[in-house]
């Protein structure tokens, strides 16, 4: 569908990436990933066309239709919700009309054959696009994404930017085109819409080009991943985790290819010094100063994971109880949200508060915070116990006019400049990125400032909704890394599976105006759910049993496929290579034939992988389901 040739493309600070050569197919779900600055949404723009490279080109079949979801926030209209997705569909609506005008003339002159034919053709059209189901697609795809019945008929202008953006989604996803591209999709999705659209994306027929740091969400939603990285642009076969397996190992020989030529640099150099005033040795020495000219210099390697073992201010020991709710009742206007609620934070929690969209997540949050009244009932914070909030809004109460330096020395001003270096030093700011100015950083630097200055004050209990919104993977890992470490309690709310499993120890669900208290982490919690789902009675096992022995065959039959298709992948891979080294051969640089043959042996070989990727997907379903 689309594909990208010798792409390269740089900015006055550098290039980004060079000799990009990717072909983007049916059926090829990617995530774009790499580290902060090195291209991604630029790239995005590249393929979209919205941008132009430096050199090469972009081909896009053109029968290809695409999608586009910007990280831009959605302007308001006056139209609902549901006209506004619909509103892709200008020939639909206006076939509606007529059939609603036709009807209405057949109604008042029966026998006006004229018009009984005129709709016939005009329901036929109708039918043809799709127009009976149309509405009823639509709404299914707003409810996945936590819209109730009642929204639908609101006008759009009255949701905010991120409502707004669920609704953009859903006209993108309602038009199934053949390539979605998708910028953060899940910034603005709560956790059980989150889970909603990976999997719809993962029955996506079509191709999708995806940024996202979300990584259970990538793991589930995508098959392939493209990185750049060292101003290079790779494409890995499978989900994030395998992806990260790999790159290990690709890494390890990047830093042995590194060290080899730099070692052979400076021996190099090393002779060109000492023999560069003897004529006997003239040739030998230009000829080494030629082939450092002409050498192709590998990129020094990054280590994303470069933040240095910085250990957070630490408070001093609470009280067990750190913070209570009692009787608590939450009304707003007619609309109940809590209703006699008990809850306690004690020491040592670290809790993740989850539940479907409006349970009141964030209204528990911001009562604990004491930013939001309750309607009866009591809320203590424990003697002596400290608070810490941090919501979305934290990132525009920040000064635009300090730097990143000054905002945190400004809530440190007992602390040297040596240690308002290295404590910004963990939050990935180094060098001169601390004299940037608030107003000139991207939101997830703002966000990374944000959570720097909350934590240099060592409270007990942190109050945390989506602090990882906006980071990216190298930020996201420093600050699990970090709140891991914290010895005091927290409360968070986070659409990020990965971070609650590797941060929480407790998990509260909200909802029916109450709360549900889970003692482990989301992973935890999703077991003890589908636990409780499955539970079955003495008659139920009996079926049950009944149903394994008869599954039995159909899972042995699977398992066969799936363990043979895993020894084709590895023969196709081979044999990918052996075409790929006829046409990188010198040899056959004028066999026109050979090479054709080649280029067209590695499309078939190709094409074969990606039908037996999508082949394996289904029978890992089925296999999960027998």
């Amino acid at each position: 569908m689309i594909r990208l040739e010798n792409l390269s493309k740089s900015f006055p600070d550098g290039d980004l990436f060079n000799n990009v050569n990717v072909t983007i197919k049916r059926g090829m779900r990617i995530g774009l990933v790499g580290p902060n600055g090195s291209g991604k949404t630029t790239l995005l723009r590249i393929m979209l066309r919205k941008e132009p490279p430096d050199s090469g080109n972009v081909q896009v079949d053109k029968s290809t239709t695409i999608g586009y979801l910007a990280q831009d926030i959605v302007a308001g209209t006056g139209r609902t919700i549901l006209e506004e997705v619909l509103v892709a569909y200008p020939e639909v609506r206006e076939l509606e009309g007529q059939i609603l005008a036709l009807s209405e003339a057949i109604s008042k002159d029966h026998d006006n054959m004229e018009l009984v034919n005129k709709l016939g053709d005009v329901q036929h059209r109708f039918e043809a696009l799709g127009g009976w189901n149309l509405e009823d697609k639509a709404k299914k795809i707003l409810s996945g994404l936590g819209f109730s019945d009642e929204k639908f008929t609101e006008p759009m202008d009255v949701f905010s930017g991120g409502w707004r953006m669920r609704v953009a989604l859903a006209s993108i996803l309602l038009q199934e085109p053949d390539i979605l591209f998708l910028d953060e999709p899940t910034n603005h999705l709560d956790l059980e819409a989150t889970i909603w659209l990976e999997s719809f994306l993962s029955k996506w027929k079509g191709g999708i080009v995806m940024i996202s740091h979300d990584r259970a969400f990538l793991d589930r939603s995508i098959n392939n991943i493209l990185e750049i990285d060292l101003k290079k642009v790779t494409l890995y076969h499978g989900n994030y985790t395998k992806y990260t397996e790999e790159k290990v190992l690709r890494m390890e020989q990047h830093r042995n290819a590194y060290r080899n030529q730099q070692k052979q640099i400076k021996d190099t150099e090393r002779f060109i010094e000492r023999f560069r005033s003897k004529n006997t040795k003239a040739t030998q020495v230009q000829s080494r100063v030629k082939m450092l000219d002409k050498m192709d210099k590998v990129e020094a390697p990054t280590e994303q994971n470069h933040a240095m073992n910085f250990r957070l201010p630490q408070p001093s020991r609470p009280p067990q109880n750190m913070a209570s709710c009692r009787n608590v009742t939450k009304h707003y206007g007619k609309i109940e949200v809590f209703n006699n609620l008990d809850m306690v934070v004690e020491r040592g929690q670290k809790i993740g508060l989850v539940g479907h969209n409006g349970a009141g997540k964030s209204t528990l949050l911001k009562i604990l915070a004491s930013v939001e009244p309750v309607t009866s009932g009591a809320v203590r914070i424990g003697n002596s116990v400290s608070c810490a909030y941090y919501a979305q809004h934290q990132l525009e109460i920040l000064n635009p006019n300090e730097t990143v330096f000054n905002s945190v020395q400004s809530v440190s001003p007992e602390w040297s400049e040596t240690q308002i270096r290295t404590y910004l030093g963990s939050f990935l700011f180094t060098g001169d990125e601390i004299e940037k100015y608030i107003k000139v950083l991207s939101g997830g630097e703002k966000a990374r400032v944000a959570l720097a200055r909350m934590l240099v004050k060592p409270a007990h209990l942190l109050l945390l909704d989506e602090p990882t919104n906006h980071l990216d993977m190298v930020s996201r890992n420093v600050v699990e890394r970090a709140l891991a470490q914290f010895t005091g309690a927290l409360v968070c709310i986070s659409h990020d599976r990965h971070f609650l499993n590797n941060v929480t120890n407790f998990t509260c669900e909200v909802g029916d105006g109450g709360i549900r208290l889970f003692e482990g982490n989301y992973e935890y919690y999703e077991w003890k759910k589908q636990e409780e789902k499955s539970a079955e009675s003495p008659k139920q096992k009996i079926k049950s049993e009944s149903k394994v022995k008869a599954n039995y065959k159909e899972r042995k039959k699977i398992q066969n496929r799936l363990t043979w298709i895993e020894k084709r992948f590895k023969l196709i891979e081979k044999e990918i290579k052996t075409e790929r080294a006829i046409t990188k051969n010198p040899d056959y640089a004028d066999d026109y034939e050979k090479l054709n043959q080649a280029l067209q042996n590695m499309n078939i070989l190709e094409l074969e992988y990606l039908e037996l990727m999508e082949e394996q997907e289904i029978l890992h379903s089925k296999h999960l389901l027998t």
